[in-house]
C-alpha cells in the first residue's frame, strides 16, 4: 500500500460502526497493521449550496485491517489535517483540535468524569488571515500567512496539525484541610467499552471552528478514536528466554529459582472415603517470573506436591500422592476484577495514592466491582526431570520426601484488558489456586504441614473457593528485547464480543484511486 496516499473513509456512508471495538482492534502487537486516514465531515445546510462537506478533519492512524476508526497507541501523535472548502464568504475567528477522555457510567450529569483535555490550536484571528489553496503551500499554524485580521476565509484551505497524546496524566488537585496537596501522574487508561462493566473509558477528537456574523455560531465535528497504552514487560529471565529462542522444554522452579514465583503454600489432608489411610500433602504453586504478561501469550505455571513424614513414607501415601496430582486436584486460575465510582466525581474528591500502595478513602460498598475468571492452567506431566531439593531430605533419613509434580500454562486472551491504576478507575489481575472437585478423594485444607488445624482461608473462599493468591500484570506489547512467550498448548476457543450496535457513526467506503 502507498503510504503516502492511504485510503480514505468519510462519516457520509450507511455503514454502522460498532460501539464495542474487537480484542483485534484492540491489540498493537500486530505486524499488519496499516496507515490510514480518517474523515469527518460538516456539511453545508443551505439548499443553495447543496450537500456538500465545508468543514473536513482528517486523521491519520496506523490500525489493523477491518478497523473502521482511528486508533493511537502509547507515545503516537495525534496527526491531520483540516480542510475548509468554501464556495461562499464565511467569517470565522477561531479554528482548534481538542483530544477529550472521558469516563461515563450514566447517562446523567453526574456519570462523567472528564479526565483528560488537550486543547491544539489550529487558527485565530491574532495569526494573521490564511491565503486560500491555489498552487500555494498548506498552511501551518506554526508559521502563518500575513494579511488582514478580519477572519473571511472563501475558497480552500488545509491546515495540517500534530500533538502528542498523553501517555500519563495528573489528578485534578483537591484541597483537604491540614493536609499538603500531593499531585501524582498516572497512566492514561485504555479504552474501555465492555459488557458488563457499567463505566466506559472513551477518547474522541473535536473540532470547533467560531464563525463570527450577524449570527455567532460554534461549528463541530466529533471523531470517536481508540486508545491502547504501550505497556511492556520487563525482559525474562535468562534460562527462560534460552528455552524460548532454542524451542526447548522450560526449566522447573527448582533448577531456576529465579525464574518463577511462588504462590502461598497450601496443605491439604487427603484420604478417601473407603480406607483409613491418609497422606499430608504440601503444595507449592508456581507462576513465571516477571509476572508481567503479554496479552495473547500465555502464563506458565508449575506445581509441587509433597508429602512429609514417617507415616507418609508408604506404597499407600504415594498412591494418595499421585491420585491427588493425576486428577489435577489443584486449579490455578485468572481473575480480573475492574473497580470504579458509579458517581466519578467521589474518586476525585478523595485521597487517592496512585500505585501498589494505592489508598482509598471511599468506602469500598460505595465502589462498583466487576469479577471476571479469565483462564485456567492447563496441565500436564513435566516435559524434563525434576529436581527434588536437597532440603527434602534435610528433616531426617528416615522420613524422605516424596514429590510429585505438574507443568501447565494459562492461555491469555487478546481481549484481556491491561492492568491500570487511576484515582476512578482500576483494573487488576491475579492468579488464584483452588481444589477441584473430585469423587474418589476426600481432601481437607489445613494450616500448615503438621496438620494442626484448618487454614483461616481468603475473604472471598465462599465465592471463589481461592485458596492462595498471587497479584501478576497483563501489559499490552512485547520486551523490548528478547523472544515472546511461546505457548506448548493449543489456544482454547477465543472469548467471542458482544457485537450490538448502537450507535448510528457512519462511513463510506474506500475512494477508488486514493
Amino acid at each position: 500500500m502507498d503510504t503516502r496516499n492511504p485510503p480514505r473513509y468519510s462519516t457520509l456512508s450507511l455503514a454502522t460502526l460498532p460501539v464495542y471495538p474487537t480484542a483485534r482492534d484492540l491489540d498493537i502487537s500486530s505486524i499488519n497493521d496499516t496507515r490510514q486516514s480518517f474523515e469527518f465531515c460538516i456539511e453545508n445546510t443551505s439548499i443553495s449550496d447543496g450537500r456538500q462537506a465545508w468543514a473536513t478533519l482528517s486523521l491519520l492512524s496506523t490500525v489493523p485491517p477491518g478497523l473502521q476508526r482511528p486508533r493511537y497507541r502509547g507515545g503516537e501523535s495525534v496527526e491531520g489535517t483540516v480542510t475548509l472548502d468554501l464556495k461562499r464568504p464565511r467569517t470565522i475567528t477561531s479554528i482548534s483540535v481538542l483530544l477529550r477522555g472521558r469516563m461515563v457510567t450514566s447517562s446523567l450529569s453526574d456519570g462523567s468524569h472528564l479526565f483528560l483535555e488537550v486543547a491544539h490550536p489550529i487558527w485565530d484571528s491574532t495569526m494573521g488571515a490564511p491565503a486560500p489553496l491555489g498552487g500555494q503551500e498548506l498552511l501551518s499554524p506554526a508559521s502563518p500567512t500575513r494579511g488582514n485580521t478580519s477572519g473571511k476565509f472563501n475558497g480552500r484551505y488545509e491546515f495540517p496539525f500534530s500533538f502528542a497524546f498523553p501517555i500519563q496524566n495528573l489528578p485534578v488537585a483537591t484541597k483537604h484541610p491540614n493536609r499538603e496537596n500531593v499531585a501524582t501522574t498516572y497512566l492514561t487508561p485504555q479504552t474501555v467499552l465492555e459488557r458488563g462493566i457499567n463505566a466506559d473509558i472513551t477518547y474522541e477528537v473535536v473540532l470547533k471552528i467560531a464563525t463570527g456574523g450577524l449570527f455567532k455560531t460554534k461549528h463541530r465535528i466529533t471523531a470517536t478514536v481508540l486508545y491502547v497504552p504501550l505497556i511492556r514487560p520487563p525482559p525474562l529471565p535468562p534460562l527462560r528466554a534460552s528455552a524460548y529462542l532454542n524451542a526447548t522444554y522450560l526449566v522447573g522452579p527448582e533448577d531456576d529459582p529465579t525464574g518463577w514465583q511462588m504462590l502461598p503454600k497450601m496443605y491439604f489432608r487427603v484420604t478417601t472415603a473407603h480406607s483409613p489411610s491418609f497422606v499430608y500433602v504440601e503444595c507449592s504453586a508456581y507462576v513465571a517470573n516477571p509476572t508481567a504478561y503479554t496479552r495473547g501469550t500465555v502464563i506458565p505455571c508449575y506445581l509441587i506436591c509433597r508429602t512429609r513424614g514417617a507415616e507418609n513414607a508408604t506404597a499407600r501415601s504415594a498412591t494418595l500422592l499421585q491420585d491427588f496430582v493425576a486428577q489435577q486436584c489443584v486449579a490455578l486460575t485468572l481473575f480480573q476484577r475492574v473497580h470504579y465510582h458509579e458517581d466519578p466525581r467521589q474518586a476525585i474528591s478523595s485521597n487517592f495514592r496512585v500505585g501498589h500502595d494505592m489508598k482509598v478513602r471511599v468506602p469500598k460498598d460505595e465502589r462498583a466491582s466487576h469479577t471476571e475468571r479469565c483462564g485456567v492452567a492447563v496441565w500436564w506431566p513435566p516435559t524434563m526431570g525434576v529436581t527434588v531439593s536437597e532440603g527434602d531430605h534435610a528433616e531426617s533419613s528416615q522420613s524422605p520426601a516424596r514429590s510429585s509434580c505438574l507443568e501447565g500454562e494459562i492461555h491469555l486472551d487478546l481481549g484481556h484488558l491491561p492492568s491500570c491504576e487511576t484515582p476512578f478507575f482500576q483494573v487488576s489481575h491475579s492468579v488464584s489456586a483452588s481444589l477441584n472437585p473430585t469423587q474418589s478423594l476426600i481432601i481437607t485444607t489445613l494450616s500448615d504441614s503438621q496438620g494442626s488445624g484448618t487454614s483461616k482461608l481468603p475473604e472471598q473462599h465462599d465465592r471463589t473457593n481461592q485458596l492462595s493468591r498471587i497479584p501478576v500484570r497483563m501489559v499490552t506489547a512485547h520486551a523490548e528485547a528478547g523472544p515472546s512467550p511461546t505457548p506448548f498448548t493449543p489456544a482454547p476457543p477465543r472469548r467471542q464480543k458482544d457485537a450490538s450496535f448502537v450507535q448510528d457513526v457512519q462511513y463510506n467506503v474506500p475512494r477508488e484511486g486514493l
